[in-house]
């Protein structure tokens, strides 16, 4: 593991790269795996879960063995302060995330009640821990401590994991055929909230905050979602009769 170590000091954005291709690929096959043990077909929400809950517990192993588990802030709570502050975050994005892609933002508490309310919850629990472990935990983690010395470096090293995770969503958005300029508009929310996310970690010390944030932020869209139809605006100042699909 001292090799490892050594390589992720020296070369921290080759390391951050190399962990997450290596979740991802990892995780599509488990996916396929998992889709021809269980005969389901591939991407079913089950075997894609279970995908990445096996996926995050391979980065959380890999933490431990460096010896990276408490200062990654996969094993520190944060202070009180530090949640607060996140927490005020978390009514932006979740009304920023109603209004992108069903064209207000309101929530319908009746979808609580909705028998796939509890599958809904566990997908986006575990897939709101499992990209927090990887992104605000370890990934930050090492570009903080190899370019932490400076606030430039502290911004650099939050910037660039939030870039890579809003690259990452970016196939999600564009599987979704939004048009442009709504893909462009949800991509760049995902890559503001995941600065956001980051900064809360490195303040805190802790990935715990910003994990409630992005499952609450998801789920709250999630639910929306049973019994609200997608509505896609072009544009946040696009007329109001337009956001309504009318």
């Amino acid at each position: 593991m001292n090799g490892i170590q050594s390589f992720a000091l020296s070369k921290p954005v080759w390391f951050v790269l190399i962990v997450i291709a290596a979740w991802f690929v990892l995780m599509l096959l488990l996916l396929g795996i998992l889709s021809g043990l269980l005969r389901k077909p591939y991407g079913d929400p089950t075997c894609a879960t279970l995908s990445r809950l096996v996926a995050g517990g391979c980065v959380v192993v890999l933490a431990w063995q460096l010896g990276w588990l408490q200062s990654s802030g996969i094993g520190q709570v944060g202070t009180w302060q530090v949640w607060l502050l996140a927490l005020a975050g978390l009514i932006y994005y979740a009304a920023a995330s109603l209004y992108a892609f069903y064209g207000k933002a309101a929530f319908d508490f009746s979808s609580l009640a909705h028998p796939r309310a509890r599958e809904i919850f566990t997908t986006t629990l575990v897939v709101g821990l499992g990209e927090e472990i990887l992104f605000r935990g370890l990934a930050l983690y090492v570009l903080l401590r190899a370019w932490g010395g400076s606030p430039g470096g502290q911004i650099g090293a939050v910037a660039l994991t939030a870039l890579l995770f809003a690259l990452l969503h970016l196939s999600q958005v564009l599987s979704n055929q939004l048009p442009l300029k709504s893909a462009a508009l949800l991509t760049l929310q995902t890559l503001l909230i995941a600065c956001w996310w980051g900064a809360v970690a490195a303040l805190s010390g802790s990935i715990w905050p910003a994990v409630v944030l992005h499952v609450a932020s998801n789920l709250v869209v999630a639910l929306q979602g049973i019994n609200t139809p997608v509505v896609t605006p072009d544009s946040p100042f696009d007329e109001p009769d337009k956001l309504r699909g009318r």
